[in-house]
This record gives C-alpha cells, sequence and structure tokens, in this order.
C-alpha cells in the first residue's frame, strides 16, 4: 500500500464539495442546475454515495453515512416508480414530473451506489437493514424485465429495444454481492448467474466487450434512448463487467458445482 500525504487532503476536497457545493434542492437532495433547472439525475447516486460511504467509513464520521443514506431514501422518494419496480432516468423539479425512460444503466448506478454504501457502513448501523430491504426491492423489481438471454434490455420495459451490456453487468454484480455478503438470499443468485451468461456472450475472444451504450444525457423522448450507439469496448461497461466477474468467481468458489 502507498500512503502519500496529498492523498487524505485531495479525498477531503472532493467529499467537501459533495457536501458543501454541489446543487442541492431545499430537501439537501443532489441535483444539476442543467441542462434543465435542478434537474435530478438517477446516474448522480452513483457518483457521490460511494465516495460518502467510504470517507464515512475512512473517517468514522456519520455525517457522512447520514448523507449518503438521505441521498438513497430522496432518490427512491423522486425516481422510484412503484407501478413498473423501476427507477425513471431524472426527476424534473421545474414541473415535479418524473422523466420518461426507465434507462437500464441509470438502473445499474443506482445498484451499485447502494451496494457500496451498505458495504461501507458499520455492522450495527441502525439503518442497515433499510438500505437492504431497498435493494432487495430493486433487485426484484429489475429481476422481472431480465430477458432469456440473461441480458436487460437498454430501456428496461421496452422489449424492442437493445440488449445492453452495462446494465446487465451492473445488474449481476449488485446482486452477486449483495448474495455473497449475507445481505439477501442465496436463492437470488439464479439471476446474477442468468446476468452473467448474457453478460459473457457479449465479451470476445480477445476480451473485448460488445453493446455497451456511450454516455447518454436525458430526453424527453424515448427514442433518444433506443438510438444511443453502442462502440466496442466503451468505457461505461468495462468495469461493471469486471466486478459482475470477480463477484461471480466469489461465488463460484464458495459454492463449488456438486
Amino acid at each position: 500500500t502507498t500512503t502519500r500525504a496529498d492523498y487524505p487532503a485531495y479525498l477531503k476536497r472532493a467529499t467537501d464539495y459533495v457536501s458543501t457545493k454541489q446543487v442541492r434542492l431545499a430537501d439537501r437532495t443532489l441535483v444539476r442546475p442543467g441542462p434543465r433547472r435542478m434537474t435530478l439525475w438517477a446516474d448522480d447516486l452513483y457518483m457521490s454515495v460511494p465516495l460518502l460511504a467510504r470517507m464515512g467509513k475512512i473517517t468514522g464520521d456519520q455525517q457522512y453515512f447520514d448523507d449518503a443514506i438521505m441521498q438513497v431514501d430522496n432518490f427512491n422518494k423522486y425516481l422510484y416508480d412503484s407501478a413498473s419496480g423501476l427507477f425513471i432516468h431524472c426527476y424534473y423539479t421545474d414541473v415535479s414530473k418524473q422523466g420518461v425512460a426507465r434507462w437500464g444503466r441509470c438502473n445499474g448506478w443506482l445498484a451499485l451506489a447502494q451496494t457500496d454504501l451498505i458495504a461501507a457502513l458499520p455492522a450495527d448501523h441502525p439503518k442497515r437493514k433499510h438500505l437492504i430491504d431497498l435493494l432487495l426491492r430493486q433487485i426484484v423489481g429489475f429481476a422481472r424485465y431480465q430477458d432469456v438471454s440473461g441480458l436487460w434490455n437498454q430501456v428496461l420495459d421496452k422489449k424492442d429495444s437493445y440488449l445492453g451490456t452495462s446494465a446487465t453487468a451492473m445488474f449481476t454484480y449488485a446482486v452477486a454481492k449483495a448474495v455473497n455478503e449475507g445481505w439477501i438470499p442465496k436463492s437470488y443468485i439464479s439471476i446474477a448467474k442468468e446476468g452473467w451468461k448474457g453478460v459473457a456472450s457479449k465479451v470476445d475472444q480477445q476480451g473485448g466487450i460488445f453493446d455497451i451504450c456511450i454516455g447518454t444525457g436525458i430526453s424527453d423522448a424515448v427514442s433518444f434512448y433506443y438510438n444511443r450507439p453502442v462502440p466496442y469496448n466503451d468505457v461505461h461497461g468495462i468495469g461493471p463487467v469486471i466486478m459482475a466477474g470477480a463477484e461471480m468467481v466469489k461465488y463460484n468458489k464458495a459454492n463449488p458445482a456438486k
């Protein structure tokens, strides 16, 4: 392990930006100033909570955990769609309405953020069970839309949208991680096993990955999500594929086939 004196200062500067400078709603939910005024993006739970959670673990300062937990609760409040069991990509505060798309990868970002937070929390934290319950609710929700290939669609509830690798890898990781850590019943690993089959079908012999949606903004037209390009080895999927694979290896080592 390399210890450098400038690392703690860098981490504090980054975390202080999230905690004190990033734009927020009156209820302290993290938002962006544009492209429409004070818009909540599902992606941003991952751009904030893992850092806050790790700082809470490193420093022992409860304020970081408190903020991270509040963000999870508020993102659920604004973005969860109980009718589908999925999350909507964005929430427009200027009209107090959710956006239009149940986009795959934004649901994946939410799942990753929650797993990171639960992993960082002390085992006896009073909100731990609550957060696991929210994660399991999401897992059950997205599992209902899994294709027979093991993959998930780019727009989760639109079967005519393409099958995407990055969201599938994120879902596979979140489920396998939750099972490996004992947060949820072991039977849910069946979702991750099917997901990994789907991910593996998108990896070539050179380790390159297909069908990863590029970086994506928001739109009020669902067709925008349908038409996002999928360049070979796009960076938005490489990390999640490795993470999913590592958790599946961990599960398989602990549960050898009989």
